[in-house]
Parts: C-alpha cells; sequence; structure tokens
C-alpha cells in the first residue's frame, strides 16, 4: 500500500507540474499575442498620424481641398494585421468587446488607405491628363468652373465625395484608435496583472527618442 501511495503521489506532482508549466506556456503565448496587438494599434495610428501631418493638414479647411489635397503614386499602407486565432483568448476571458474592436479598427483602417489609393489613382490617371490636355499651368491658381469644365462634373463631384471621406475616416479612425490602444491595455493588464505591456506615448514629438516601451 505504501508503494501505491507513494506512486500516485510521484505522478500526482508530475501532472501538477506539467499543468503548472503548460499554464505558464499559455499566459506567455497570451502576453506576447497581447503585446503584439498593443503594437500593432500603434502602428496603424502611426500610419494615419503621419498622413495627417503631412497631406490632410496643409489643406484642412481649404476651398480647394477637393482639388488640390496632395495625391500619391503609392498609398500609404500598413503590413500588420491582427492575428484572431492568437487573440481568442480575449473572447473566452470576457473581453469580447475588445476583441470586436480589433477586428473593426482594421476594417477601418484598410477602408481610409483604400478611399487615399482610390483618389490617388483617380487624380494621377484622369485629373491630371485632362488639366494637361486643356492646358493648365501647374502651381497657378485655378478658376474652378473652368477646372471642372476640363475634368467634368463627374470627376469632379467624385473627387469631392472621396476627399470629404478621406478627412473623416482619417480623423475618426485617428481617435478611435488612441481609444482602442487604452481598452487593449487594460484588459492585458486586468488579465495578466503584474505582466510588462507596451506602452506608447501618442503624444511624443518627432525628434525624441523611442515612443513605445514595455511597462
Amino acid at each position: 500500500m505504501v508503494t501505491l501511495v507513494a506512486s500516485f503521489a510521484g505522478a500526482w506532482a508530475a501532472f501538477r507540474l506539467q499543468a503548472h508549466e503548460k499554464n505558464n506556456e499559455l499566459i506567455r503565448h497570451n502576453v506576447g499575442a497581447g503585446n503584439r496587438a498593443i503594437f500593432d494599434v500603434y502602428a496603424l495610428w502611426n500610419v494615419l498620424e503621419q498622413f495627417r501631418k503631412e497631406v490632410l493638414e496643409p489643406s484642412r479647411g481649404r476651398p480647394d481641398a477637393w482639388l488640390n489635397l496632395a495625391a500619391h503614386p503609392a498609398a500609404p499602407v500598413a503590413v500588420d494585421r491582427f492575428d484572431a486565432s492568437a487573440l481568442q483568448f480575449l473572447l473566452e476571458e470576457g473581453h469580447a468587446s475588445v476583441f470586436a474592436s480589433l477586428m473593426l479598427e482594421e476594417r477601418r483602417f484598410h477602408l481610409a488607405i483604400d478611399l487615399i489609393r482610390s483618389r490617388s489613382e483617380l487624380v494621377l490617371d484622369t485629373v491630371f491628363p485632362k488639366m494637361a490636355t486643356a492646358g493648365f499651368n501647374v502651381m497657378q491658381p485655378q478658376n474652378e468652373t473652368e477646372v471642372e469644365q476640363a475634368i467634368g462634373l463627374d470627376v469632379c463631384h467624385k473627387l469631392r465625395q472621396i476627399t470629404a471621406a478621406i478627412f473623416q475616416n482619417v480623423d475618426e479612425d485617428l481617435t478611435s484608435l488612441r481609444q482602442l490602444y487604452v481598452d487593449l491595455r487594460t484588459a492585458m493588464q486586468a488579465l495578466y496583472p503584474g505582466r510588462k505591456f507596451v506602452q506608447v506615448d501618442f503624444d511624443r514629438k518627432p525628434e525624441d527618442a523611442g515612443g513605445a516601451a514595455a511597462v
């Protein structure tokens, strides 16, 4: 009987140790996935923030922004995507709204990028060639009526709609991404207290070093 009890105790201890190690590995995996998602939220925000500062702000409030907002051959992009399977634990641990927000923000970001890309293509492929054919000179004031006649009212209407949508989407996304960062980091701290999570300073100046740290 003593031998049987000793054998059972040894097996039970080994089982508990294995379960403990497995749980620690799961925690490390989830913390890693959470930190990656936190950084990816910041990466999406940073792409849109650079576009806002460099492209939108110089034209914000100007009546000719629909026409003169800078167009680029290559729209801004972000290669990072949220890993739904790796973040599944948020659903299982009572943070379904944060998980849903991550998936939604990814779609909102790509919608903004698609709008930027569509406008750039319209300007570079249609507007500029038509204005060149009509004899407009670069960097000179243009008469709006003459521009509309040259490129067509339908193109002008489309250009106005897309430009307004870009301003609206980028502004809204920048706000919602910052809030998502707070919500996600708060959720991760509640699930895994004592662990380090990426902390971002959204308001740092461009010349300052860093911007993200694990705290």
